[in-house]
């Protein structure tokens, strides 16, 4: 019996393993493309936060400079502190103070915008006095950028100033740029004035402790009927005031508008109380704060006392140690009085003038006049026993007060009335 064998074909496999690996393949691929496109989500978003707090960032220290700024002497048109007298200070560029002392920004104030760009080497900034900022762009790099402007409020001695932050050089912190910023924020604080005088005296000469004129031919003038003429209100007893000439109020004798042994003074008890009571704080604190100006005294500091005023307007002038005065000078106008303190005798020895208020720090102080004239138009005071030596002139004056009771001292933030928020939100 004979067979036929035949060879059968070797069955393929593979083909379905195939499928699945080309599917899972697939699906992995699906999956890295969702991972990446998340981390490419993630990274523009951490990018866009980046930003995001830089442009708030850039704002608030506009903020800072700002308040910096408003509480400083002269500045020139890259904000830059400037002894040249042809320009003004930051806070007269930018605010004006009505009779009531509320802040307005009137005419063209209303459009300055004073920005900087913070570089890695520093800030440049531009404080037009009229016109639009003008600042150089980088050559690479983000340069982020702040502008500031100021808003009245309608509210005695407060102001509120206003910073928008960029980014990176965009046209909404600076017009002149050529294209828009990644991120934009505004932060805003209403500031408040801490007064330089915020108790101005109602008399031309006050006197903590005792008064004594030595014989000399003291001048004192008040004819400010609302603060009733008194022309030396005393804690203590006056003496050797023969020789004193006072004027007060017309049909008023010049002995009944003096007060001799004033028991509200005399109640305040020390020094310290006394200067808690005219500037409404401390001393280190008044000595400290922004708007006042130290200059260290030993002799003849005539020069130095009338380079700060020059330099400074409307800044409290802190004359630090016993002054002399040899060469004739005049301080201060009617428009911008000077506050000066000084923290020990003064003798004066040339002709001076002092539109504004002195005020002698000490228990016992010495006020000598050895020649020339002095005249003071505002007011003196003194917060210890006072000895007057020649013949000084002092002459109320209740405009020069209000004036420096509504427009010098520091601009501070008010404390709950910080904001932040996107731009144009």
């Amino acid at each position: 019996m004979n067979r036929t064998l035949s060879a059968s074909r070797p069955r393929q496999h593979g083909a379905a393993t195939l499928i699945v690996v080309v599917v899972l393949f697939f699906i992995l691929a699906l999956v890295t493309a969702y991972a990446g496109r998340n981390l490419i989500f993630e990274q523009r978003t951490s990018v866009n936060n980046q930003r995001t707090a830089q442009a708030f960032e850039a704002a608030d220290s506009g903020l800072d400079y700002a308040i910096a700024l408003l509480s400083g002497g002269r500045v020139d048109a890259a904000c830059e502190s400037t002894d040249n007298v042809a320009f003004d200070t930051f806070r007269q560029r930018h605010l004006t103070v009505d009779a009531s002392g509320n802040y307005t920004t009137p005419g063209a104030q209303v459009s300055l915008r004073p920005s900087c760009m913070l570089l890695a080497d520093g800030a440049r900034c531009s404080c037009p006095a009229s016109g639009a900022p003008a600042l150089i762009a980088p050559v690479g790099g983000l340069a982020p950028t702040f502008q500031m402007r100021f808003e009245a409020v309608g509210q005695p001695g407060v102001v509120r100033a206003v910073s928008r932050g960029c980014s990176s050089m965009g046209s909404e912190c600076y017009a002149a740029a050529a294209n828009k910023a990644d991120a934009v924020g505004e932060v805003s604080a209403l500031l408040g004035l801490n007064s330089a005088l915020a108790t101005p005296p109602s008399a031309a000469l006050t006197v903590r402790n005792g008064l004594n004129a030595n014989g000399g031919t003291l001048t004192v003038v008040n004819t400010d009927a609302p603060s009733r003429g008194v022309t030396i209100d005393a804690g203590g007893a006056i003496v050797n005031d023969t020789s004193i000439r006072l004027s007060s109020v017309p049909g008023t004798p010049g002995s009944a508008s003096v007060l001799a042994n004033d028991r509200s003074l005399g109640a305040l008890g020390s020094a310290d109380r006394m200067f808690v009571t005219v500037f409404g704080m401390d001393r280190a604190t008044y000595r400290t704060q922004p708007a006042v100006v130290q200059v260290a005294c030993s002799g003849n500091c005539a020069t130095q006392i009338a380079q700060a005023v020059s330099r400074n307007p409307g800044r409290v002038i802190w004359v630090q140690g016993a002054a002399t005065i040899e060469s004739a000078q005049v301080w201060g106008s009617a428009a911008e009085p000077v506050m000066l303190l000084v923290s020990g005798d003064l003798t004066v020895a040339a002709n001076l003038q002092l539109v504004g208020v002195l005020y002698l720090q000490g228990d016992s102080t010495t006020w000598t006049t050895n020649a020339g004239s002095t005249l003071v138009q505002g007011a003196v005071l003194a917060e210890g026993d006072l000895s007057v030596q020649g013949a000084p002139t002092i002459v109320f004056d209740p405009g020069v007060l209000r004036t420096i009771n509504l427009t010098q001292g520091s601009l501070v933030r008010i404390p709950g009335s910080w904001r932040d928020f996107a731009a144009g939100s």
